[in-house]
């Protein structure tokens, strides 16, 4: 059951970390301001210097990480010695990926001083994916 609740919430990550993508994509095209659930300004947020990490927008590095998970758990179902294989390392990129949403967590509240709806989504979905893969026993 964890195995498909992870797999749901790293096919939910991408989604989000895709809309994200365009919606700040498109705002830098045509000028149309980013949308936030909670009014912030996500286009501040996003177009930050803190919108990139080693000079890869975050959104991108969320694909990677949700298509890698989402990549890993399906393989895992039809060929199970491979998830035996790999789960220590699975488990150290969330690790890292919970850390840094930790510190994007940081820079919105303590740095910018403004909140991305998006952002705090995809932070809720880290924080779950690792409750439920430390947690549990994969």
């Amino acid at each position: 059951m964890d195995t498909i609740i992870i797999l749901i919430l790293a096919i939910l990550g991408f989604l989000n970390a895709f809309y994200l993508y365009w919606q700040h994509k498109r705002e830098i095209t045509t000028g149309q301001k980013m949308f936030c659930l909670i009014g912030g300004d996500c286009g501040v947020v996003v177009g930050s210097k803190y919108g990139r990490s080693f000079g890869i927008k975050n959104e991108l590095i969320g694909m990677a990480y949700y298509i890698f998970l989402a990549s890993y758990f399906l393989i895992s179902m039809i060929i199970p010695e491979f998830g035996r294989n790999l789960i220590l390392l699975t488990k150290v990129v969330t690790v890292i990926a919970t850390i840094f949403s930790l510190y994007l967590l940081f820079v919105q509240a303590v740095i910018l001083r403004i909140f991305c709806s998006w952002c705090l989504i995809a932070i809720a979905i880290n924080f779950l994916i690792f409750y439920c893969l430390i947690n549990k026993n994969l």
